[in-house]
């Protein structure tokens, strides 16, 4: 009969073998868990910004990278909003890929650009922007606001 001391110690002993055989597991499942997604599944990463560019003009600058290459890449829309309190939003101005040069690019992995729009200095504007990735008759859309700035 094995006495209380040896009985404790195999216990012991066989708990930490286990967490031992588990690290392993856990660490391969975290390497798992921090892969992010992409955008989707043709837009690798998108952004856009507002830059005041001096005496009233603003320029919307966008960037879009593909998940690789696309047939079509870059922006389908940028609306322009514009403010005089920087919380009430009035739209100005919709630039399309139809009519705006160089906002849609293709057979390529990476695409940037941007649009002119005269303001008013002392006056907020944002954009709307509607990016998109494109191969073979298929793709995706995203949508959103830039952060707004001031016109200088």
């Amino acid at each position: 009969m094995l006495s209380r001391k040896k009985h404790n110690l195999i216990r012991i002993t066989a708990i930490l073998l286990v967490l031992a055989m588990l690290v392993p597991v856990g660490a391969s499942a975290a390497v798992v868990e921090t892969v992010e997604p992409c955008a989707s599944y043709y837009l690798s990463s998108y952004n856009a910004y507002v830059y005041p560019a001096g005496n009233g003009k603003i320029q919307v600058w966008f960037s879009v990278f593909g998940v690789d290459y696309m047939d079509e890449l870059g922006t389908l829309r940028i609306g322009i909003y514009e403010s005089t309190d920087n919380v009430n939003w009035t739209w100005k101005k919709t630039f399309t890929h139809n009519s705006t040069a160089g906002m849609l690019a293709y057979d390529v992995i990476y695409h940037s650009g941007h649009v002119d729009y005269q303001g008013v200095a002392g006056r907020y504007y944002k954009a709307y922007v509607c990016v998109w990735g494109g191969e073979n008759g298929q793709g995706n859309t995203r949508y959103f606001f830039t952060s707004a700035k001031l016109a200088t």
